[in-house]
């Protein structure tokens, strides 16, 4: 077997391996996290290693069964979420794989509030605050364009336990809450099972692509 045979096998062999590097997708983003000397199983922020950010989606903890699952929004509602941006044609993914798998190369980004597993109950003010710090910080990192909240109680959250705050939120676009996030645009997920009407909802969605669009 000649020198150039080998080195030519060696090549393509390692051609295959990048091409199979590259593709592969993570098989979860499931980590753990220490907060006041405990542990947690939770899921990492899903953050591009550089550049800016032109939707970075907030949630508010992580439910057991994403953490099982090692993604983002797996219950009924969350995957509701994943489906109308798709839907809308903001999010493309395949029916197969899990939709946070294709955040970074559309250019968003996605972290909770709180990576504590809380489940139903609702984060306490200091909670909520070291979020806020934290989100703030990821704010001023990557300067996304947008800031999309997966349910209206987190940015109530927030403006509750920063005191002396009074803003009023709605679902959709919420020009009052950009003081809160250095100038951001704040949208509220009209999430389905909330207060939002099929109707509002609609108008939702739409302003959303319109504003997507824009920015492009």
């Amino acid at each position: 077997m000649s020198k150039d045979f080998i080195r030519l096998a060696v090549n393509k062999t390692g051609m295959i391996l990048l091409f199979f590097l590259l593709n592969t997708r993570p098989m979860n983003y499931q980590t753990t996290v220490k907060l006041d000397g405990k542990f947690y199983t939770s899921l990492r922020d899903i953050l591009p290693s550089h550049g800016e950010l032109k939707m970075l989606i907030v949630g508010r903890t992580p439910s057991h069964g994403s953490i099982v699952k090692g993604h983002y929004f797996q219950g009924t509602r969350g995957k509701s979420l994943w489906n109308k941006l798709r839907n809308y044609g903001i999010l493309d993914f395949p029916q197969d794989r899990y939709a946070d798998e294709y955040l970074l190369e559309n250019n968003y980004g996605i972290i909770h509030l709180s990576p504590i597993p809380c489940e139903y109950r609702e984060l306490d003010r200091q909670l909520t605050r070291r979020g806020y710090k934290r989100l703030m910080a990821i704010v001023r990192i990557y300067r996304p364009k947008m800031l999309l909240f997966s349910y209206k109680n987190i940015v109530d959250s927030i403006v509750d336990a920063l005191d002396g705050t009074k803003i009023q939120t709605n679902y959709g676009f919420n020009p009052m809450c950009e003081v809160l996030f250095n100038g951001v645009p704040v949208f509220i997920f009209p999430m389905p099972g909330t207060p939002c009407t099929k109707e509002e909802a609609t108008t939702c969605m739409d302003s959303l692509v319109s504003f997507l669009k824009q920015i492009e």
